[in-house]
């Protein structure tokens, strides 16, 4: 079965590599938010990440709604020139959503 220390020892060798300048890696914890606060991925590592996630724990993703937690956003010219209302407020996707279906074996949040 799939700890919550598993969720975060995956994520932390995989994806929260020491950052180029300060070789140190971002704090970690259940509630650290992929797509909002202080730690936001842009949306093709997001992808990444969720796939990765997918299959190395084998949680059926069919429920995942990507753009829930990434919303696709609004070219910045066609913004100024149509007045088009601003983008979806991405959800959090947080590292214990991602524990938690790990131990169920499916997608439990959308």
């Amino acid at each position: 079965m799939v700890s919550d220390d598993d969720i975060i020892a995956w994520y932390d060798e995989t994806f929260n590599k020491p950052s180029l300048f300060f070789k140190k890696r971002w704090p970690v914890t259940l509630d650290t938010s992929l797509s909002t606060g202080d730690y936001v991925w842009a949306s093709e590592t997001g992808a990444d990440i969720m796939d990765t996630y997918f299959a190395t724990f084998n949680v059926d993703c069919a429920n995942f709604d990507f753009y829930k937690y990434w919303p696709i956003e609004t070219f910045i010219l066609y913004a100024m020139f149509t007045c088009s209302r601003d983008d979806d407020e991405p959800q959090p996707l947080t590292l214990r959503m991602l524990a938690e279906s790990a131990k169920a074996g499916k997608w439990l949040y959308d």
